[in-house]
């Protein structure tokens, strides 16, 4: 069954491992969901980024975005991009326009740019090699071609990440042979329980949670699901905070949600010394 976070309960399949979200234990690599405009590979943050990672103890994946070019084609072929709830809805036409961007044009470019910086970056989408199975949202009828996650097989990424390679991975999965989109917030949240991520770190352009007029600088899940029902959540920041959830829920220990800020973001991350708000279960929030 699929939870609200677009996360379902993980199970054995023919031919592979999956795991099991919530008896995943919390350790392993970093998994790093980037977007926006300030995350752009074709600028200086390729090189930044693969500066930060490289200074990292921790192996990590990675999982992009490219929201605004899938919405800047779609305009450039006369289609008004429609979001719901922070959801992009995606038509047949969205999806051709997505499915070319984001495992084409985006992933590639990162891939290119990464491997230029001196890193073994591998493009894959969430779909290839059965890392992700989805099935259709459950707000299909109004999102349209549109998937949650519903099973990770993390063996592929963990062959990679024993390789010394970095998974950079696009939102794009297929269910009965059709493909579809997928947040990518939700497929970081989801490949971050199946790797017993150490944490889950989603960045953007936004600075973090917005509570009470300014940034929140930590959230526990009581804290959280308090701002899902009355607090300030744009729709952008909506998926975030339900990816957030999903993946404390699985047991994921920590769940930074930040702007991107220079090379030095992701040690000032795992080092809780960052900009932006940290989600941490209650139990937790003393470690």
């Amino acid at each position: 069954m699929v939870t609200r976070g677009g996360l379902a309960s993980l199970s054995a399949r023919a031919g592979r491992t999956a795991v099991d979200v919530g008896a995943t234990a919390p350790s392993g690599p970093v998994v790093v969901k980037i977007g926006g405009r300030a995350l752009d590979p074709r600028g200086d943050a390729a090189r930044e980024l693969a500066q930060a990672l490289r200074g990292l103890a921790a192996k990590a994946v990675l999982v992009h975005g490219g929201g605004d070019e899938v919405s800047a084609w779609s305009e450039r072929l006369g289609r008004t991009p429609r979001f719901q709830g922070g959801r992009r809805v995606t038509d047949d036409a969205t999806l051709e326009i997505a499915v070319a961007v984001l495992a084409g044009l985006a992933n590639k470019r990162w891939v290119a740019a990464l491997r230029e910086s001196g890193l073994d970056a591998v493009g894959l989408a969430a779909l290839d090699g059965g890392v992700v199975e989805c099935a259709p949202h459950p707000e299909a009828a109004a999102l349209g071609r549109v998937a949650a996650v519903s099973e990770v097989a993390p063996a592929l990424l963990e062959s990679l990440l024993g390789q010394g390679r970095l998974p950079v991975v696009a939102s794009i999965g297929a269910h009965a042979g059709q493909l579809l989109n997928l947040n990518a917030d939700d497929v970081a949240a989801a490949l971050a329980a199946a790797l017993g991520a150490q944490a889950l770190i989603l960045l953007s352009d936004v600075p973090g949670v917005m509570s009470s007029g300014a940034v929140a600088a930590r959230l526990d899940s009581t804290a959280l699901a308090a701002v899902l029902v009355y607090g300030e959540a744009s729709d952008g920041m909506r998926p975030k905070l339900e990816a957030a959830r999903s993946a404390l829920a699985a047991g994921v220990p920590v769940v930074h949600i930040g702007a991107w800020s220079g090379p030095h973001t992701l040690a000032a991350v795992l080092a809780g010394a960052a900009p932006g708000t940290q989600v941490r279960d209650e139990v937790r929030l003393d470690v």
